[in-house]
């Protein structure tokens, strides 16, 4: 992963701003698509507030990138907004993680094929790696979201009702259902408060 220039970083900033639970959501499964996911499993607690976690299957993030993994800026899918024309995938890891730190407690667990075995990093808010133990989990990668908006009472006074935060939930729910339509291949599981929902439309 490479810092990027100032011109293609004054591009990309503007648009990675979390101001909602399927904000979070919806960051974190295009990451786990982008690495080539086929089972995505989404776990929510007290509406995602709590905890917001999304495991995948895919390629896992790689040793010598977890140092910036979540640090805004850094990506290996661009060097110049020139490639912006011609990018396949749906965002950049560092920038959507970045932006994720920033209003919450985040911890990462990932591991790639050619890893032993996972490891379990704790970011700051400013997406920088703070500590790191080794973890029992398989391919892919893991993204626990702690205490969403812990620090912006403001934002989270939205969702100070209950009718508010079904609404949030239904969000979540429409956005799985729209992914498990158009990637009929892709396992989806969705748990809230451990009751599962089902809504997959395709069935292997």
């Amino acid at each position: 992963m490479k810092h990027l220039p100032p011109e293609t970083v004054r591009l990309l900033s503007s648009s990675q701003v979390i101001t909602s639970v399927v904000n979070v959501v919806k960051e974190l499964v295009e990451n786990a698509l982008d690495a080539s996911a086929s089972s995505i499993d989404v776990k929510l607690d007290n509406y995602g507030f709590d905890r917001i976690e999304v495991r995948d299957n895919g390629s896992g993030i790689k040793a010598s990138d977890t140092p910036v993994m979540a640090v805004s800026h850094y990506t290996s899918k661009i060097t110049s907004h020139d490639d912006l024309e011609s990018l396949e995938t749906y965002g950049f890891r560092g920038e959507a993680l970045g932006s994720i730190c920033a209003v919450s407690e985040v911890i990462i667990t990932t591991k790639t094929a050619e890893d032993h075995i996972s490891n379990q990093y704790t970011l700051d808010f400013k997406g920088n790696v703070i500590s790191q133990k080794p973890s029992h989990l398989g391919q892919g990668t893991t993204v626990c979201v702690l205490k969403l908006f812990k620090n912006l009472p403001v934002r989270k006074q939205f969702y100070s009702t209950t009718k508010k935060c079904k609404e949030e939930l239904k969000k979540v729910q429409d956005l799985l259902m729209a992914y498990g339509i158009i990637k009929p291949q892709l396992r989806i599981t969705f748990t809230h408060n451990k009751v599962c929902f089902s809504f997959r439309i395709f069935d292997s």
